[in-house]
């Protein structure tokens, strides 16, 4: 297990963190930021079941959240914030390596329009794109003809703009996008006992909205900030940006933990003068920013955007027009 999965507090109770494990808390991404109504801006921890079953996760699966291996995402709805945990495909092989039980898998499939499954698609021959994509995944201790098999359909995980059109990632890599959600599916029926209850980013981002392209190289400014002041100011310029992503949040989070670490190793009276974010606040002249989403340009921010406009138009304080 590494040391940054050892780093998450042994209690899921916020009042015995230290402020070491505040930050990793937040890195893992188990703090919501709302964006809209009178809660703008607040931060809301996550429900200490929660906390717990990211706990519980990490431990089995060996993930760090720090190298944003594995991750907690909150999204506002209806019936309050609802929290997923995620990782990406290669989370997925990760674990299923560690486990000593994993075989390989066959080479991805896709089913065309013709009813034909392939395992090269190709535009020109097999039509705009695939219906479904299929992978299986083997096990040492299963019979080598009884494999594992995912298979996930277009319709059901292709992700759209507001106005329908493919987002820029499933334009121009749609068919591999849906092997991974394929992959995904087969390895949480390989390997049930380590991966249930855990998501690949690809899987949980169905009904996108439009996003915008990236104006900046978010990740290489979060990464070359050297200070919580210099970090603040990045966070700031993504949120009125509006192109923040789970994967840049995610950056930020573990940028701002190193840096709150980093922080508690200067001079005491520099200390003294200045709160780190695990604390719950930042120098007043450059006060922490979770980078947003924005109302209409994050993808899975959606439901969250809609739900607390909203609130936000009930109370009066916005107009609906």
């Amino acid at each position: 297990m590494s040391t940054a999965v050892a780093a998450l507090p042994a209690s899921s109770s916020a009042a015995d963190w230290t402020d070491e494990e505040r930050a990793v808390i937040e890195a893992a991404g188990l703090v919501f930021t709302h964006t809209y109504g009178d809660r703008r801006g607040e931060k809301e921890l996550a429900p200490r079941a929660v906390i717990a079953r990211f706990q519980h996760t990490s431990a089995r699966t060996g993930l760090d959240p720090l190298a944003r291996q594995i991750y907690c995402i909150g999204r506002a709805g209806s019936d309050g914030i609802e929290w997923s945990i995620q990782t990406g495909i290669d989370g997925f092989r990760v674990v299923a390596e560690r486990s000593k039980q994993y075989a390989g898998q066959a080479p991805a499939e896709w089913l065309t329009e013709s009813g034909e499954w392939v395992e090269v698609f190709v535009k020109q021959l097999h039509g705009h794109h695939p219906l479904a994509a299929r992978v299986k995944v083997y096990r040492h201790d299963w019979d080598k003809d009884k494999p594992a098999v995912g298979i996930a359909t277009w319709d059901e995980y292709a992700q759209t703009k507001r106005n329908g059109d493919l987002t820029s990632m499933w334009a121009q890599r749609g068919p591999g996008q849906l092997a991974k959600c394929a992959e995904a599916l087969a390895m949480r029926k390989a390997f049930p006992q380590d991966l249930s209850g855990v998501y690949t980013d690809d899987e949980l981002r169905p009904n996108a909205t439009e996003a915008a392209e990236p104006s900046e190289d978010w990740e290489a400014l979060i990464a070359a900030a050297d200070s919580e002041e210099a970090l603040a100011l990045v966070g700031e310029r993504i949120a009125e940006s509006g192109q923040g992503t789970d994967k840049i949040r995610a950056a930020y989070r573990a940028r701002a933990a190193v840096l709150a670490t980093e922080a508690n190793t200067v001079d005491a009276e520099i200390v003294a003068d200045t709160e780190t974010p695990a604390e719950g606040s930042a120098p007043a002249d450059a006060p922490h920013v979770t980078p947003s989403a924005g109302p209409i340009t994050q993808e899975e921010y959606e439901a969250s955007a809609a739900a607390e406009f909203d609130a936000a138009v009930a109370a009066g304080e916005v107009s609906g027009d």
